[in-house]
């Protein structure tokens, strides 16, 4: 009913992503650059900086991912099991599986290709990305939860490996959103837009 009555004022998402865009955190050390978007799908050129120390292990419901690098050595937790990927090697990772990349040399890493997002999943990892980078301790946070919550509501695919099984954070998502916007929580922070060229 939140999301009826009082809609938050958002960008149309059809044009906010340009190529030559870019989003990152400097809390987890990587960095995206929008190649182009289309069809509700953006794509981006990564990099993934020295010492990263990545995302939480987490779980996609709605997209797979496929993680190829151009050098270095890329590590990704996948299912438990420490996988480190080099020039040649992919690693596709189907949705519903937990994992982490991250980033454990001293070399910058160029994933190869597209990497591509739903668009609603990359509007929200922007606005997640400034909120971490505007306050690091965010996560460790009691309300991070709340805010999370509003994220997930409105596209952010993605689920916290650790927690209860997805399903219930789906739910418990849908039923605690309405209170987490009477506490003031939003979907979206102008001041954490993507950069345009």
């Amino acid at each position: 009913m939140h999301l009826v009555i009082f809609p938050e004022q958002k960008p149309d998402l059809s044009t906010y992503f340009k190529p030559g865009s870019k989003f990152g955190s400097t809390a987890e050390k990587v960095e995206q650059t929008v190649i182009k978007h289309e069809k509700e799908i953006v794509y981006c050129a990564a990099k993934i900086n020295p010492f990263a120390p990545g995302p939480p292990v987490h779980i996609h419901t709605n997209f797979d991912e496929t993680f190829e690098v151009e050098n270095g050595t890329l590590s990704v937790l996948i299912n438990g099991e420490l996988k480190r990927l080099k020039p040649g090697e992919k690693l596709f990772v189907p949705r519903g599986t937990p994992h982490k990349p991250f980033n454990e040399t001293d070399e910058t890493i160029r994933l190869k290709g597209e990497i591509a997002f739903p668009e609603k999943f990359a509007f929200n990892l922007v606005q997640i990305y400034g909120l971490l980078d505007n306050n690091p301790d965010f996560v460790k946070s009691p309300k991070a939860i709340l805010q999370i919550i509003m994220f997930t509501t409105e596209g952010f695919d993605s689920y916290i490996d650790d927690g209860p099984p997805v399903v219930i954070q789906k739910v418990a998502g849908f039923l605690i959103a309405p209170m987490a916007r009477l506490f003031g929580f939003k979907s979206y922070y102008k001041e954490y837009d993507v950069l345009k060229n």
